[in-house]
């Protein structure tokens, strides 16, 4: 079949393995932390957790999200917020040194923690990562060679005002399962649908004639606003080999195009395209990337690639 043919038909317009680790839950101390702390007097040294305790270890992939809430202070008693760093070593140097973390591996989400309440001295490091904040619970993350240890931690800018009254607050480690074609997972995330809502999850679909493709590009933490983003396009016979990666987290094969590009804003981007009868047996993969200076490979943010296989 004559792929080219069928990348112009579908851009027809139609409206705008497993780490065997159990689940492990682990109080989370909302005074503790790995950073940087200033004039913050009941604020605690955050503890090293071994990944051989998780029974995990360097490259497996590990589900790390949380349940129940803290109070920060202002509000009430269901606040969500976790950061983590894996390390080569359990040292926890004094406060006052913003790398605190004595051997800091980088993985997962990159983002700015906040100059601390008093003093305002920064506390950001570029090697941890986030698990949950207000707009997301939970992430999926690969082990990094040389890791031994992990640590958890609320980011925050004052701990000493932070309570947990019914000492509901856990971090929940468990097994990981990467998606057919794993993207990056950090910030960008894909969502697709076949005349229904956009979902992350199946990333395998099927579209039969006369129905649509939908797509959504969001940003799981909130973090990307104003950077550029790509939704990136390619097709290949259903029985036949996939793309390759010949980029981390990035599928091209010889009909890769890119279907369309902007700025990341608050809300989520969106690509429709009819599936026009004719094209049984083959397979669209779509896959979103935001250009990111932050991205761990030192380009791209890449979203899981989702397969639509045409029926």
């Amino acid at each position: 079949m004559n792929h080219s043919i069928l990348l112009a038909a579908l851009l027809l317009p139609a409206g705008l393995a497993a780490p065997a680790l159990a689940q492990i839950q682990i109080p989370i101390n909302p005074k503790a932390s790995y950073l940087r702390t200033y004039t913050d007097p009941s604020a605690v040294p955050a503890a090293a957790v071994p990944l051989s305790a998780l029974g995990t270890g360097p490259g497996q992939w590990l589900n790390i999200t949380t349940v129940g809430g803290f109070y920060n202070g202002g509000g009430v008693d269901n606040v969500k917020a976790l950061a983590c760093v894996f390390s080569s070593s359990s040292v926890l140097q004094a406060d006052g040194i913003v790398h605190r973390v004595l051997n800091p591996i980088p993985a997962g989400t990159s983002f700015a923690s906040s100059n601390t309440y008093y003093g305002n001295v920064t506390t950001d490091i570029a090697e941890d990562f986030l698990v949950s904040n207000s707009l997301a619970n939970g992430t999926l993350v690969k082990v990094p060679p040389g890791a031994t240890h992990i640590f958890f931690a609320i980011p925050d800018n004052y701990y000493s005002h932070n309570t947990d009254p019914n000492n509901d607050y856990f971090v929940v480690f468990s097994p990981g399962v990467p998606a057919t074609m794993q993207g990056t997972a950090e910030d960008c995330e894909l969502r697709t649908g076949i005349s229904t809502t956009t979902t992350v999850t199946p990333d395998v679909k099927t579209a039969v004639p006369f129905t649509t493709i939908y797509a959504t590009i969001h940003q799981r933490y909130g973090i990307s606003a104003g950077q550029l983003y790509l939704l990136a396009f390619d097709v290949f016979p259903t029985a036949g080999a996939p793309p390759l990666e010949v980029l981390p987290g990035i599928r091209v094969g010889p009909n890769f195009a890119v279907l369309q590009f902007g700025l990341v804003s608050a809300t989520p981007a969106q690509w429709s395209v009819f599936v026009s009868p004719g094209y049984a047996g083959d397979t669209l993969i779509l896959q979103a990337a935001f250009l990111s200076d932050t991205a761990r490979n030192g380009l791209l943010v890449t979203s899981d690639a989702h397969q639509i296989q045409l029926l």
